[in-house]
């Protein structure tokens, strides 16, 4: 990365949003969630984040830097601390917790605007990095690629696990996800070069559902896959009521419900979350309801914490996108947009 972008981002800021109305729990026709919005906010250091997950460990989150690939550990109240410095990771992109193994997972990728980029690594480096969660210290480091011909660009943008420790990944310019088992060994999951291929990004959020299939964002396209773990190549389209263009992050609420975080591509602007909910088993799905994240938000992704929604505001866009303007004054967001009505908040 140039002095040009390093000096414009060195007050970027994470703002974490306040609390909004408790919704009904329970059955598959009334939505647990509800997308609304809220403006209370707290902010921490430069990190420009494309993941933030929960640390269940203390309290707080585990954040990729879309910048230096490093990733920070950040209090409640916004402090930031390098929990993990592996030099191999490029930019650390989907990030995971496996709290029963006591392990973080983190994707490694490079488009070229990291300040480890190089031209050997740009669109070719797609890495699984497994550390522990207690310490940080490196447990394995798989190499996606050595599943490819050497020649083929690739972005490993994100991945999910399932209750066996596989992790998924999706590649993001290749028609390919990605499995690394348990012991680490890797394998190329899916492959369908005829359908899962188009301009600019693809494949990109992705979810285990625990009813035995993946959920995966197409983002060109705007549509959203079922993918059977136990047959994968009869993976379908879920039939939805429009294409959500941009999409990006995924998150689970329950078994049948899902909120989709669609920011932008050529032609649309979304920068909006949208909440899904299924009454077949994710063959097809409506809108429940949808909340705007703000004008060059640029969000990536969300995570649930103590039954709150978060959305990721990253603005990367202003990383990948030559005409627009220098980062300057950027404060990247982690903004709540929902609770979760449980029966501790009823």
């Amino acid at each position: 990365m140039n002095s040009h972008y390093l000096n414009a981002i060195s007050k970027t800021t994470l703002t974490i949003a306040a609390a909004l109305s408790p919704l009904l729990v329970g059955c598959a026709t009334t939505p647990q969630v509800t997308l609304e919005h809220s403006t209370q906010r707290i902010t921490t250091g430069a990190i420009f984040p494309e993941t933030i997950v929960p640390n269940p460990i203390t309290g707080g989150f585990l954040s990729g830097s879309f910048l230096d690939g490093k990733v920070y550990e950040i209090d409640l109240q916004g402090n930031p601390a390098v929990f993990i410095d592996d030099p191999r990771l490029i930019t650390a992109m989907g990030i995971r917790v496996d709290q029963s193994r006591n392990r973080v997972y983190v994707i490694g990728s490079d488009i070229g605007v990291s300040e480890r980029s190089t031209p050997q690594t740009t669109k070719h480096a797609v890495n699984l990095g497994i550390y522990s969660l207690t310490t940080g210290d490196p447990i394995n480091f798989v190499n996606l690629a050595s599943t490819r011909p050497n020649d083929e660009l690739h972005f490993a943008n994100d991945l999910t696990l399932d209750d066996q420790g596989n992790a998924y990944i999706t590649d993001s310019l290749a028609p390919i996800i990605y499995k690394v088992n348990a012991s680490g060994e890797p394998s190329v999951f899916l492959e369908a070069p005829d359908r899962l291929v188009g301009a600019g990004f693809n494949l990109n959020g992705i979810v285990f559902h625990p009813d035995g299939y993946l959920l995966v964002a197409k983002k060109n396209e705007g549509l959203l896959l079922k993918v059977p773990l136990d047959d994968p190549q009869a993976f379908q389209t879920v039939d939805i009521p429009r294409q959500f263009q941009g999409a990006d992050g995924l998150v689970l609420i329950n078994n049948n419900e899902l909120v989709l975080i669609a920011n932008r591509m050529p032609g649309y602007n979304h920068d909006t979350a949208f909440a899904l909910m299924t009454n077949d088993q994710w063959s097809s799905a409506t809108v429940t309801s949808e909340q705007h994240i703000g004008n060059d938000a640029y969000p990536t992704t969300g995570l649930i914490h103590e039954d709150k929604l978060f959305v990721v505001h990253s603005r990367l866009n202003r990383f990948m996108d030559p005409t627009l303007s220098p980062l300057t004054g950027h404060r990247a967001t982690l903004q709540q947009i929902g609770t979760l009505r449980t029966p501790k908040n009823e």
